[in-house]
């Protein structure tokens, strides 16, 4: 559980810092313009890291089910450090021009890939542990790796805008990138020695493994994947508006200094850490679905009143504007998440099933969220439009949700089973 939860604390506060750098600096320094259609393009290659997200799924889901959980945590922290501190080294469109943004896009589709098998992989170390009613809790434990590896990048990103505007620009943005180097190692050291989940074992000798596990879970549980990104919908929108659109409209638009900004999301993501065991533990109790409800009614009521709180532009409002919106709106919905997507998968292709529709849904509506909340408001002068975009996402994963069946207190083995193969132990 602490190999799992610390190395996704690292790997997520790489991730973060590329939403937090297209906010603040990556439109002027990479792509050469300070406008409006600076922070579209920047916005647009966070999107960029999405789109190659399932590509990662599927390729390290199949490393997942065929050869054991382990060896795809150690690879893809390597990848993400070797990725964010090459970010941290670019040269500026300044300097190098063009090269500049087609080198950044090249590195966020790598990193895209490597984050894509992570949450699957780590959130299932611990599932595939956990008690019969307790995965919701043991899930959400490394799921609260995001919310902490967001305080970190944001903690970082604040004391460094603190900085003069000039030095900020010229090298202050690097550093936070550039300690990801000392992160990944320790990480690296962290997993070494963590072993592959008794629940994967087990069904590997006595049931035996899929040939091509992408092509089983397409096949037998085709609804399974396509449920699972209905599920994580209205997360990927409402979470980055509020982490990465919010950041630039709260600077740009309503003109909030940039440190009240990042330290208001970093306060609301530090209570994530304690938000999001609870309510992964609250829907042991009550259930996944009831959880989940609650959650998606909160925050259509809520997301209006969010950005009305935004405008005002006074600082404790905007800080209770985020407090109220990540660790309760969002993680009411997010908490249980791991455990019921993982809940829907017989353990052969878990890791492929959860991976595929979590990360198609990331590349649908994750990346594209601030990009198309940037251009509703340039289009519509209002966020009102954008509080329907949330409240439209909201509905889906409500949908999603209730065509599914409560799985909370069954047995993982038993709950999604495909048929067994001819002889147990071998591949199909």
């Amino acid at each position: 559980m602490a190999a799992s939860t610390l190395g996704t604390v690292m790997e997520w506060y790489d991730f973060n810092l590329y939403g937090l750098a297209s906010a603040l600096v990556f439109g002027p320094l990479i792509f050469g313009s300070s406008s409006v259609g600076g922070t579209l393009a920047s916005f647009g290659t966070f999107a960029v890291g999405f789109a190659a997200r399932p590509l990662g799924g599927i390729f390290f889901g199949h490393i997942g089910d065929r050869f054991g959980r382990k060896q795809v945590l150690v690879a893809t922290m390597l990848v993400m450090g070797l990725c964010t501190a090459l970010i941290g080294l670019l040269p500026t469109y300044a300097e190098i021009g063009l090269a500049a943004p087609i080198l950044l896009i090249l590195l966020r589709i790598v990193q895209g890939i490597a984050v894509g098998g992570e949450f699957a992989g780590a959130t299932l170390l611990t599932i595939e542990n956990a008690p019969p009613r307790r995965r919701g809790l043991h899930g959400a434990i490394p799921a609260m790796g995001t919310g902490a590896g967001f305080v970190l990048a944001s903690a970082v990103f604040g004391l460094i805008s603190l900085l003069p505007e000039d030095a900020f620009l010229s090298w202050g943005w690097r550093v936070p990138f550039l300690i990801s180097i000392g992160i990944t190692v320790f990480g690296l050291w962290l997993r070494r020695g963590i072993s592959d989940t008794r629940v994967f074992t087990e069904t590997a000798e006595t049931v035996g493994k899929v040939r091509l596990p992408i092509a089983t879970v397409l096949r037998e549980q085709p609804g399974a994947v396509l449920r699972t990104l209905g599920i994580t919908v209205s997360g990927f929108v409402f979470g980055y508006t509020v982490q990465a659109f919010s950041l630039s409209y709260g600077v740009g638009t309503v003109g909030v200094s940039r440190s009240v900004m990042l330290w208001a999301i970093a306060c609301a993501s530090a209570l994530e850490i304690a938000t999001i065991p609870f309510w992964g533990w609250l829907s042991d109790v009550i259930g996944r679905r009831v959880m989940v409800t609650i959650g998606l009614v909160f925050t259509m009521a809520y997301v209006f009143p969010f950005f009305a709180l935004l405008k005002t532009g006074n600082t404790g409002l905007i800080f209770l504007a985020m407090i109220i919106a990540l660790p309760i709106a969002k993680d009411m919905v997010f908490g249980p998440q791991a455990a019921l997507v993982a809940e829907m998968f017989d353990t052969r292709v878990r890791f492929t099933g959860v991976s595929a529709g979590r990360e198609i849904g990331g590349a649908i509506f994750g990346g594209t969220a601030p990009f198309i909340a940037t251009a509703l408001l340039a289009a519509t002068g209002s966020v009102s439009a954008i509080a329907v975009y949330i409240v439209v996402a909201c509905v889906l994963t409500l949908i999603a949700v209730f065509v599914g069946k409560e799985t909370a207190h069954g047995d993982l083995r038993e709950l999604a089973s495909l048929a067994p193969t001819d002889t147990p132990g071998e591949n199909r």
